[in-house]
């Protein structure tokens, strides 16, 4: 049985450290208008799939929130059934928090986007605006314009001329890419974060370069006129022997200096076989890389996605995180961001790879007859997606319905005058967890086979637009900042948004963080 704790005992709860996770189970778009800080959004409609990644040791301490309208209840129902003993409910929720002072957080990703703005005050990370950057462009100054984003964002669009280059890459490969010390660097993202990550990532190195975050990034890019580049393929080659000689012993100076550990093989098997910690894998390096070496029973998160989404892969505060590559200097530099986030028990692995592990595991599910898509199409089923509204909005089956897994007993009446199949977007499982609940409504429903990718294989009409959906769409955390008639006002708002983080976090009071300020003066090292 879960216990109950108040605000008060909350926040004095995350205030003294130790291992608790603050899950938030409300659907994104909820979370998204309003939710405290520390908390990882884990939706009640894929609690099962989702929670044993974010919370693998079941002995931890979960506190269950939501807006103060009962979800966490029903969470903690599917938690004990799935063998969490540690359960504690959030009285009242966020509505409870706002009501004795606390402050609620607009958005999605808020720990680190914020950690980006104090990052950019406390270090004085500097910043070139894009006009400014336009005209060294124009006037043929050396200049070197870097993406710090994962390479399938870049590709979308990206800085004309701009090179993609992942911050957490950017040690081993700026020596090569500058080429002299004179040439200035400029680091973009899509918004502010990973831009001004980027920069102070070269700056924290003691690169001896001129280095500048570019203001607003890709969307300050655009406000000043300037037209975006689609499809872009420019990328870093292997780096040089010397450019990661260099990047390895700069990133194990800031390793050192942030507190990172390092732990061996016997290390990291008896901490695998503890009990009593929470422990956290991460293999940060790029998808490609991870797909041509998998290390079983690791996590694959691109070091810079760990940082610029902490809150998405760690739940359990002081746990214990544990990153790996396989040249040091990804994983360091990595590592040093998250110490100065403020979290506390962060280590590197330094002994050969495990070819062998278990990894979490999904919980057992019946399975819900299968049928094929011509027989869906064709039978006179109601078709039932429970994909993300996102996927719904782009592709769906033509005339299928939509509706959110938490909510189906709302619309239960609607689903019960003909034969039901479900489609989703997790290879079925969701579907298959759907069709248990409905059961439980009276309902019998099964699964097309293969999804939509199956249904579009053999050829089926598809449609897209909002038409069928029986709720509103709340999965969507974006929400806040998606004005869909007028994308430069959600633009607009999301910066403003973005820049008036460090303000609320004052009030807040909840966290700590601790930004590196002590850096390497310009020149002081060389390459």
């Amino acid at each position: 049985m879960a216990a109950a704790i108040a605000t008060g005992e909350l926040r004095r709860l995350i205030a003294a450290g130790g291992e608790t996770a603050l899950v938030d189970v409300r659907e994104s778009g909820a979370f998204a208008r309003g939710h405290i800080l520390v908390a990882s959004n884990v939706p009640l409609s894929r609690l099962e799939l989702k929670i044993e990644a974010l919370v693998p040791r079941k002995a931890a301490l979960v506190v269950l929130t939501d807006g103060g309208e009962g979800l966490s209840a029903r969470a903690a129902g599917v938690l004990e059934a799935m063998g969490y003993v540690n359960l504690a409910l959030h009285e009242g929720g966020a509505a409870a928090w706002r009501a004795e002072g606390g402050e609620l957080f607009e958005g999605t990703n808020v720990p680190s986007k914020l950690f980006g703005e104090i990052v950019e005050a406390a270090c004085a990370t500097p910043a070139l605006d894009a006009g400014e950057v336009r005209r060294r462009i124009d006037d043929g100054e050396d200049l070197v314009i870097v993406d710090g984003r994962p390479w399938v964002e870049y590709r979308e669009f990206s800085i004309t001329g701009g090179i993609s280059c992942p911050n957490s890459e950017l040690p081993r490969h700026v020596t090569d890419l500058a080429g002299s010390a004179s040439a200035t660097i400029v680091v973009n993202c899509a918004g502010r974060t990973r831009s001004i990550i980027g920069a102070q990532t070269l700056r924290n190195t003691g690169v001896r370069n001129p280095v500048y975050s570019l203001q607003n990034g890709t969307i300050g890019w655009e406000w000043a006129g300037y037209p975006l580049e689609r499809g872009a393929s420019r990328r870093p080659g292997e780096a040089s022997s010397e450019a990661l000689a260099w990047s390895r012993e700069r990133c194990r100076d800031l390793a050192r200096r942030t507190g990172v550990g390092t732990l061996d093989a016997a290390t990291l098997e008896a901490w695998r076989e503890d009990p009593q910690r929470t422990l956290y894998l991460f293999d940060v390096r790029p998808p490609e890389e991870r797909a041509a070496r998998p290390l079983a029973g690791w996590r694959g998160i691109e070091g810079t996605q760990l940082v610029q989404e902490t809150d998405n892969w760690v739940a359990v505060r002081d746990a214990r995180i544990v990153l790996a590559d396989d040249c040091g200097t990804r994983s360091r530099i990595t590592g040093h961001w998250l110490r100065q986030m403020g979290l506390r028990d962060v280590h590197v692995f330094d002994g050969p790879f495990p070819t062998a592990a278990a990894g979490a595991s999904r919980p057992a599910m019946t399975a819900a007859p299968r049928i094929a898509p011509a027989e869906a199409a064709e039978g006179g089923f109601a078709i039932l997606d429970l994909a993300s509204s996102e996927r719904f909005i782009a592709c769906h089956a033509q005339g299928a319905l939509w509706a959110l897994r938490s909510r189906l007993a709302d619309v239960a009446g609607r689903l019960a005058d003909r034969p039901l199949a479900l489609m989703d977007d997790e290879g079925g499982d969701l579907a298959d967890l759907a069709a248990a609940d409905l059961a439980g409504l009276g309902i019998e429903a099964s699964v097309v086979e293969g999804g939509l990718d199956a249904w579009t294989a053999a050829g089926l009409p598809v449609a897209s637009g909002r038409a069928g959906a029986l709720m509103a769409m709340d999965d969507r955390g974006a929400a806040p900042f998606e004005i869909l008639d007028d994308p430069e006002a959600a633009k607009r708002r999301y910066i403003a948004w973005e820049t008036a983080l460090p303000e609320q976090f004052a009030r807040d009071g909840l966290i700590t963080f601790h930004p590196l300020t002590t850096i390497t003066t310009e020149g002081e090292r060389g390459r």
